[in-house]
């Protein structure tokens, strides 16, 4: 099973996954390692307690077949919405997207 944030909420619910409560977001770093696309420059994390994450996999160890149930359940649903084809086609796109990035940086456009 998959203890989370809801903050997935395409991916993950609390039907298949575990959630994690979040009380507070807080800014994504602009140096963090990944280029932010324009749009994603004002995107927030789940700032989440450590206590909240103990006391779910606390409850993940005493529900073993509990949690085992919903880990199953999260399977099927990456099944359903994650195909090969379309995992190709997003990554496809996305190396495209950082190979433009790298490419700009090492090649700016001098009209600019």
């Amino acid at each position: 099973a998959v203890v989370s944030t809801q903050s997935t909420g395409e991916y993950l619910n609390e039907d298949n996954c575990i959630p994690i409560q979040v009380n507070e977001t807080e800014q994504i770093p602009a140096n963090f390692w990944w280029e932010l696309k324009k749009d994603e420059k004002n995107h927030q994390w789940a700032k989440v307690k450590v206590d909240e994450i103990q006391r779910r996999l606390r409850w993940a160890f005493h529900h073993q077949q509990e949690a085992q149930e919903v880990g199953q359940r999260g399977k099927i649903s990456v099944w359903e919405r994650w195909t090969r084809e379309k995992v190709a086609l997003y990554s496809a796109v996305r190396f495209t997207e950082i190979a433009e990035t790298i490419l700009k940086r090492k090649h700016p456009d001098p009209a600019s």
